[in-house]
């Protein structure tokens, strides 16, 4: 039984530290560095702290954008009224569009439609932006440059939750999420994550997004099976992790995983399934505690290896950190430090988090609600007023 356990547990644990070694291998900090004319396009809704912070570091950019093209959904929308206060403050020109509403595709996908109609042939690449990170300066560089240099038809990187302040779910939150990030994931998949997305202009021409956004939930999803079925060039670039800092407390952080998740499941099911192969084969652990604390000394000596095994990885997740210059101080980091060490017995925790998202028909994203059947069976269910928040 704890042999059994032992080589469960360990396989599960290495099979989360093998994402971040091929990582670390393959890691380098960008070296080129090209110029060209680049759209940002953020959708947005509702009024937050986030968004000043989102647009001081925009406006440090070390390549110039050439513009930004902000969408929301109606003038109602108290973002409507923050990105007139916020658009002074860029070196670069704001055009705010409205999109409207539509009942059969996510309130992102009618806003990304939108602001497609804006792009022209001076555009060389448009980038796709979430709203709640925080970009370091050399961000849109690193990002844009492939595209540019004509080496990707689209260049992606991914999110780095930061910890300041967090409690013990988002600490789980953001250590599921790193371990997502550090695997290769992306890679093998061929997927993009919208917060930070490259498209060059030859690319975009070819894509017909607006109509592969036409009746989907997940803009990232709908984006990424467009590129594999055309057969375009996905880069998905290390160097672009990209600091997220926490919005709300420890429910909206269950929410957000828990949405996360959801789309998962409904558009790469595959990585859904090896994601709860991991977690279930590292639970194998609690049962291993169990029999420790029972007096099998041998389980005791595996229970102390995986406690190693997991400050092992916080250690790895904040060399990785520092290198994109987003780095844990003091308690953020003691705390992921914690939680590797008690990961595996912690897991059932996760794992509810996990088989909370295997319900993926009812989703919330911000203050919509939808009911999703299938990648492109969508419709709205309730829209709450914009702002409001799960």
């Amino acid at each position: 039984m704890t042999a059994t356990l032992a080589t469960l547990a360990f396989l599960g644990v290495a099979g989360w530290l093998s994402g971040v070694v091929w990582f670390l291998a393959w890691f380098a900090l960008p070296s080129r560095h090209e110029q060209g004319a680049v759209t940002l396009v953020l959708a947005v809704t509702g009024r937050t702290a986030g968004l000043p912070l989102l647009f001081s570091a925009l406006a440090r950019q070390s390549l110039p954008p050439r513009r930004l093209l902000a969408v929301v959904e109606s003038e109602a929308d108290p973002a409507f009224a923050q990105i007139a206060e916020l658009a002074p403050t860029l070196p670069f020109p704001v055009e705010t569009i409205v999109a409207g509403l539509d009942d059969s595709r996510s309130q992102k996908a009618t806003n990304l439609i939108a602001a497609l109609a804006h792009v022209d042939p001076r555009d060389d690449v448009i980038v796709l932006l979430d709203a709640d990170i925080v970009p370091q300066d050399n961000w849109l560089s690193a990002l844009a440059t492939p595209a540019l240099a004509g080496n990707a038809d689209l260049v992606t990187g991914y999110r780095w939750h930061r910890v300041e302040g967090a409690g013990p779910v988002r600490h789980m939150v953001a250590w599921l999420d790193r371990a997502i990030a550090l695997g290769p994931r992306f890679v093998a998949m061929g997927m993009v994550w919208g917060g930070s997305v490259a498209i060059s202009g030859a690319a975009l021409a070819r894509m017909d997004l607006a109509g592969a956004l036409s009746s989907t939930f997940s803009t990232d999803g709908a984006i990424s099976r467009r590129a594999r079925s055309l057969g375009l060039r996905v880069l998905t670039r290390r160097a672009v992790l990209v600091p997220t800092p926490p919005e709300g407390g420890e429910r909206e952080a269950w929410a957000f995983k828990k949405r996360q998740l959801q789309i998962v499941h409904v558009y790469t099911p595959g990585l859904w399934a090896a994601m709860g192969v991991l977690l279930h084969m590292e639970a194998c652990a609690l049962p291993l505690l169990l029999l420790a604390l029972g007096g099998d000394t041998a389980a005791g000596w595996c229970v102390a290896l995986l406690m190693l095994i997991g400050a092992g990885r916080a250690a790895a997740h904040d060399r990785v950190g520092r290198a994109v210059g987003v780095l844990d101080r003091g308690a953020g980091l003691a705390g992921q430090v914690l939680f590797g060490m008690l990961a595996p017995f912690s897991a059932p925790f996760t794992l509810s988090l996990y088989w909370a998202s295997a319900w993926a028909r009812r989703i919330r994203w911000r203050h919509v609600e939808y009911e999703v059947l299938g990648p492109e069976q969508v419709r709205v269910v309730k829209r709450h007023a914009p702002g409001a928040t799960a």
